[in-house]
């Protein structure tokens, strides 16, 4: 009984081991992406009293920028700096 049990577990230990290490199927952001975002991110919540203000900012769609600011930023630089002057 013993051996059985064993070799239950050993199998489905082995399933939960190979799922859990598998690669992400999402992208990654390129670097500079990463940075833009930062960037504006941090603007953002140095210029809004709260979290939550900075957070609705970033993922809300603001008609002035012509779209979400977090998405803006992330395009290109020209997009960041458009964000970044509005933060300013």
């Amino acid at each position: 009984m013993g051996a059985i049990t064993q070799i239950a577990v050993g199998t489905a230990s082995d399933e939960v081991a190979r799922r859990r290490f598998r690669a992400s199927p999402r992208t990654k952001l390129a670097p500079e992406v990463h940075a833009r975002q930062s960037r504006i991110a941090l603007l953002a919540f140095q210029y809004f009293p709260d979290r939550e203000a900075a957070l609705r900012f970033l993922n809300g769609v603001d008609d002035a920028l012509g779209g979400r600011p977090i998405d803006i930023a992330s395009f290109d630089e020209a997009g960041a700096e458009r964000v970044a002057a509005a933060l300013r």
